[in-house]
């Protein structure tokens, strides 16, 4: 009974809570548009099946690099330096898919984009940790984790709506404004 009373009076609305849930619902939606279309545009640029699965896991593989020192850029560097890096990162680089000339080139830019994506995932996890009140973790991570499955329902569909009615150009601007959305966002 007294944990509930305890439960109860700590707010989990928080603004700073508020906010990097929705740094993580923009973020996810900026990644989740680009996964079933960048195998697409990696064909499109004259790569064979086999390349755009590539293109895939080039990205996975930077991504797994990079978290191990993630926690420690974390704790030496702050959160919010290493959330900002990570989405500048990770903007730069779905911008830089609109100038990539070929298969080659788009590999590379996605491995850096994995990085971005390594440091601001792992960042943002830790920041919502850190502004969730310790008796109401569990709660405040299920509520923080849908908007990663809300984008995951959502952001697809909505990534090949957009290269089926108009281009490749203008879903990474928009993927690319989503992740500028929460730029704003960490700044605050």
């Amino acid at each position: 009974m007294e944990q509930k009373a305890i439960t109860q009076e700590v707010r989990l609305w928080t603004r700073d809570f508020v906010v990097i849930t929705l740094i993580s619902l923009f973020t996810f939606i900026g990644f989740q548009m680009l996964l079933p279309t960048l195998p697409v545009y990696a064909r499109h640029l004259g790569g064979s099946d086999t390349a755009a699965g590539l293109v895939v896991g080039i990205f996975t593989f930077s991504a797994v690099i990079i978290r191990p020192f993630t926690g420690h850029f974390l704790d030496v560097y702050g959160r919010k330096g290493i959330l900002l890096v990570g989405l500048l990162i990770f903007t730069a680089s779905v911008l830089a898919y609109i100038w990539s000339p070929s298969l080659l080139i788009l590999l590379v830019f996605r491995f850096i984009h994995g990085f971005g994506w390594g440091l601001t995932s792992t960042a943002s996890s830790t920041v919502a940790t850190d502004v969730i009140p310790k008796s109401r973790l569990g709660e405040g991570m299920g509520y923080y984790g849908l908007s990663g499955t809300i984008s995951m329902a959502l952001a697809p569909a909505l990534g090949l709506y957009i290269i089926k009615y108009f281009n490749f150009n203008v879903m990474f601007l928009l993927s690319a404004g989503m992740l500028t959305l929460a730029i704003i966002l960490a700044l605050t």
